[in-house]
Order: structure tokens, then C-alpha cells, then sequence
């Protein structure tokens, strides 16, 4: 039974061995598997088929570049006697390129190889980098896929240094110096090929200059704020000493001053505000507790006040705004915080609206693009709510990290054509473009002034944007022009 089962093993080896390129006598070598390929690095397999210990001086594989093995790298892993399976990592090789491997041994100085196998490196490829805008001298993270140990970086002609390099698809660099090119193609080097993306790397823009407020001792809060073409206007609310402010202001910016002007009716405080002429609701007084109601609404018309017809439901603290040339109300702090009415100019009646998914105020910023309305919540989610299908979804988050009560509420934002600006939070110097095309966030220059304040207002004009702040502990408000592209 033993010889049986003896000659089946014979045959077996007999069959194996006839697909072998090289035999000596009592052994074979087999190139086996192609066990693992990236793009610089190969692990292979062969082995040796022997009865018995057999001392060889060397074994291992050579890899080549073409078929007849001209100038190989040659990987040697030494001495063995015995026979079975033995893999070999053989680095340094160039990316997408079709390599030869085979298995060899050294026996008696006689060099004998196995069969030939094929594989191919993998291309590099470069994915992506965060972020997109950075300032010189900080971190951005490139990712992709078979990077090699040789690999460069460069944002335009400027070698960046390497911070980190993770398992050849992650790269943390430091951005190279600002050299006059705000955007500036990056490049990754490795192996001889060169990558690039679609798009480029920014460098962080804007400029800061503060110019004259000349709005003397007040320091408002609470108020409200509109822009009429080249016409900025605030006012109403209160002074920061709870004192009544019922007074607008008026900045021409070719003219260069704030012109001051009674307003010849109630206070309002807390209001409602478009942004564009229309505003009503709030209070009228400056008491902590009980607050007064104020229920009058109005319009400027560039010339007068003209009263409109009081909202069916009280609001403070509200988000107002335009769409579609129509006034809308919502949320707020007094009764239903999600609840929307709109006003028509034309038909002078108010319509109320679906609510809100959320309740909203304006410790929120908010805005509206293309006739959507988009605010932060106090999770950073920014949401899109369409106002005449009631449906809302999150598009995007807010970059800038909150912290709970200290930096969460009391941002502002702008919009510009397709681009909005947002930022300025309370005890906060962050300031970001989002693209509403692409939901691209951009980071700009760091305000540098007193962040201890509260944003009274904001307009843009030319491209530029101009801010009013209150701030805590100073004696007048400031008032700030920031150009978006500035250096």
C-alpha cells in the first residue's frame, strides 16, 4: 500500500515539474505568485521543491524592466538548505511600468532560475489637498495614491518641505513663503512623474483698514441696518448703556461720513430687518423685563418712511429678508420661533407662510442667494430652506470651530454675486468666502481688530465690504472696509 501511495506522489511531482523552466537533478525552482504590487514596491513568491535539505549559496529573484533580464535588480536573500516558499519585497521601482520577476538559486556557483513572471507597477495619482487656502508657513494635506520615497512638492516653482509622509497616499507639507502669486498650481513629483490637479492653491487674501466712524459717544446694539444702492444706513436699537438710540445714520462712501438723522417715531429694538428699507417688530423700549411690544412696521423709500401694515404675529429678534421682492419675517424670540409671514409690497397684505423645520433667531447668521434662505445653525450646519416648496437640506458646515455661549453666536455675513462672506462670531477673528457654485470654503486674513464687540451692521460696495462693530469696552464704535482680494 505504502509503493501505491509513493508512485502517486512521483506522478504528481512529475506532472508539477514539467512546467518548470529550470531543474537540477534532485530539486526544482519555481517562480510562484506576484503576491502584492504599489507602485514602487513588489513582494514575490517562489519556491524550492526538494526531498530533502539541499545547500544553496544564495537564492531569491531577479526583476527587470524587459524580458531578457538586462541589468536586473537583483535581490538576494542569502544562504538556505531548506525547501518550501520564500518572498522577497523588492523596492525602488518606477511607477506604471511592466516588470519581469523570477525565482533563482546559486548552487555549486552554478546560478539556476525558475519561470518568468509579468506584472506592472502602479501609477501614481494625486486626489486631493486641504485645504485649499492656507496661510505661508502653515499645513496642508495632500492625498493620492502611490507615492514613492523620492516625492516632491511644489506650489508654482517653490519646493515645499515635508512635514509628514504616511504609507505613500498622504502628504503634510508646509506652505512655501507668499511670492506675489495669490494662486498657484501644486505640483507632486515622484519617480519621474508629475501630478497636478484642476485647480490651484490659494494663498489667504484680504485687507483690513479701519476709516472714521464719526458716530460719536453711540455704541448701538439691537438695531437695525439697510442698504439702498450706494446708501448705507443704521440705527434705532440702543446704546450699549441701555440708553434710546432713536436716531439713523446715513454713509455716502464717495461723501466719507456718517450724517445723523432723528427718527420722528417710536424706538424700535429687536426688529425685524430686510436689509433693504423694510423693518418693524421688536420693542420700543429698553427695559430688561417687562418688555413694551412695538407693532409698527415701515419702509424707506430713499426719502420718507412710509408705515405698512403691522405683521399679524409679534416678532423680535427675527430673521428679516427679501425674496422675490417680497418681505419675509421668521422665527425669532416671541411666541413660535419657526414661524414665517411674508409681505407683498404691491398687495399690502401679509400671508403666512409653512414654518421653518427649526426655530431660528438671530444669534444665527443667515442669509438669502438666489431666492433660498441659508442660515448657521448653533451646530455650525449650514442649511438651505427653499422658501416656496418648504424643503430644506444641509449643504455645508461652518470651518471654524464654536465654542458653546463664547464664540457660537453674533456672526455676520454678506452676499456678493455668488460668493457670501461670513464670519466675525463673538470673541472670534475668522472670516470665510463660500462659493455657493461649488460650496467651497475660502479662509481670508484674520481680522486684527478687537474681537471683544458686536456687529452692528454690513454692506459692500465695488467689491468691497464695510462693517460697523460695538465694542465692549471702548468709547466708539468702529468702522472697518475689508477688500476680499487685498494683500
Amino acid at each position: 500500500m505504502k509503493k501505491i501511495y509513493l508512485h502517486i506522489i512521483l506522478a504528481l511531482n512529475l506532472l508539477v515539474f514539467s512546467c518548470e523552466e529550470e531543474r537540477s537533478g534532485s530539486f526544482n525552482i519555481l517562480t510562484e505568485e506576484i503576491v502584492n504590487v504599489s507602485g514602487e514596491r513588489v513582494i514575490v513568491m517562489g519556491r524550492i521543491i526538494a526531498f530533502q535539505n539541499i545547500p544553496m549559496q544564495d537564492h531569491g529573484f531577479y526583476i527587470s524592466n524587459n524580458e531578457s533580464f538586462n541589468q536586473p535588480i537583483i535581490h538576494s536573500m542569502g544562504q538556505t538548505d531548506r525547501p518550501g516558499r520564500f518572498a522577497g519585497e523588492i523596492s525602488g521601482l518606477n511607477l506604471g511600468v511592466t516588470y519581469f520577476a523570477k525565482a533563482f538559486v546559486v548552487r555549486d556557483g552554478e546560478i539556476l532560475f525558475g519561470n518568468t513572471l509579468t506584472f506592472e507597477t502602479l501609477g501614481a495619482v494625486l486626489d486631493d489637498f486641504q485645504p485649499r487656502t492656507q496661510f505661508q508657513g502653515e499645513i496642508v494635506t495632500i492625498t493620492g495614491r502611490n507615492f514613492a520615497d523620492d516625492v516632491e512638492v511644489f506650489f508654482g516653482d517653490q519646493k515645499a518641505e515635508i512635514v509628514q509622509f504616511e504609507f505613500g497616499f498622504r502628504l503634510r507639507v508646509r506652505v512655501p513663503p507668499f511670492n506675489n502669486e495669490v494662486q498657484v498650481p501644486i505640483k507632486v513629483i515622484t519617480r519621474g512623474s508629475e501630478l497636478s490637479l484642476d485647480f490651484p492653491f490659494n494663498y489667504v487674501t484680504g485687507k483690513y483698514t479701519l476709516l472714521e466712524s464719526n458716530l460719536g459717544e453711540f455704541r448701538l446694539v439691537d438695531n437695525i441696518f439697510f442698504q439702498q444702492e450706494d446708501r448705507f444706513f443704521i440705527g434705532l436699537g440702543m446704546n450699549i448703556n441701555r440708553t434710546e438710540s432713536n436716531f439713523l445714520w446715513e454713509y455716502i462712501p464717495s461723501e466719507g461720513l456718517w450724517k445723523k438723522e432723528a427718527f420722528p417715531f417710536s424706538p424700535h429694538r429687536r426688529s425685524a430687518n430686510s436689509r433693504t428699507g423694510f423693518f418693524g417688530g421688536g420693542f420700543q423700549d429698553v427695559n430688561l423685563s417687562p418688555k413694551i411690544y412695538n407693532d409698527n412696521y415701515w419702509y424707506f423709500d430713499g426719502n420718507n418712511f412710509m408705515g405698512i401694515p403691522s405683521s399679524p404675529f409679534e416678532f423680535a429678534s427675527s430673521f428679516g429678508f427679501m425674496a422675490q421682492g417680497q418681505f419675509y419675517i421668521a422665527g425669532g424670540t416671541l411666541g413660535v420661533g419657526s414661524v414665517v409671514y411674508r409681505y407683498n409690497p404691491e398687495t399690502m397684505q401679509w400671508q403666512i407662510r409653512p414654518n421653518l423645520p427649526f426655530n431660528v433667531d438671530t444669534r444665527m447668521v443667515y442669509f438669502v442667494h438666489d431666492d433660498k434662505l441659508y442660515w448657521i445653525d448653533l451646530d455650525k450646519v449650514l442649511r438651505e430652506y427653499d422658501l416656496f416648496t418648504a424643503q430644506t437640506r444641509i449643504i455645508s458646515e461652518y470651518p471654524s470651530p464654536f465654542i458653546d455661549d463664547f464664540s457660537d453666536t453674533g456672526g455676520t455675513s454678506i452676499v456678493i454675486g455668488d460668493k457670501v462672506y461670513i464670519g466675525l462670531y463673538n470673541n472670534a477673528k475668522e472670516f470665510w468666502e463660500l462659493d455657493m457654485r461649488d460650496l467651497v470654503w475660502t479662509r481670508k486674513t484674520m481680522f486684527p481688530g478687537n474681537t471683544r464687540a458686536t456687529n452692528a451692521g454690513i454692506f459692500q460696495k465695488g467689491g468691497k465690504i464695510y462693517f460697523l462693530r460695538t465694542p465692549e469696552f471702548e468709547s466708539n464704535m468702529q468702522f472697518w472696509e475689508f477688500d476680499p482680494d487685498g494683500l
